[in-house]
């Protein structure tokens, strides 16, 4: 319902920031192939919009890739002043609907559910036919089930 016909989850994230990094054409591609060298998988990427010559990159792995994360962050940011910001204990929720490429209001409606719970989200992505908000693993059942209500995907 509301363009949404599937809902799941995926606990044990870790969020990586890198706050203010210089903003360059091969900045971000620089950052996540150092990872991808790594062999790092890396999820929901967000980049903000430049602040002149800075900007924000996020991006979420799996919690047990953090030795490698530490291995790749002390090679690209040796000046701890722009260190990275690094979180575990997340979960991604995602909604996936064929039909959300035509329907309007579908974060909304999802933001909105987990408002209502007081739960805050970290990190959203989305595409035509998914989003993927990042929360509190704690937060996790809860924001399922308000998820669910929400839509109405059994």
């Amino acid at each position: 319902m509301y363009g949404v016909s599937k809902i799941t989850s995926q606990p044990d994230v870790m969020l990586v920031t890198f706050p203010a990094a210089e903003y360059s054409a091969r900045s971000a591609a620089n950052h996540l192939d150092a990872f991808a060298q790594n062999g790092v998988v890396v999820d929901m990427i967000c980049q903000s919009a430049p602040r002149g010559t800075r900007f924000d990159l996020s991006f979420t792995t799996c919690g047990d890739a953090f030795a490698a994360v530490m291995q790749v962050i002390t090679k690209l940011a040796p000046d701890k002043q722009q260190a990275p910001l690094i979180s575990r204990g997340y979960s991604k929720l995602n909604l996936f609907g064929e039909e959300m490429v035509t329907s309007c209001g579908v974060a909304a409606r999802a933001l909105s559910a987990l408002a209502d719970e007081n739960i805050e989200v970290a990190l959203i992505t989305t595409s035509d036919l998914d989003i993927s908000l990042l929360v509190r693993e704690e937060n996790e059942d809860v924001a399922l089930s308000a998820l669910h209500k929400a839509f109405c995907v059994d």
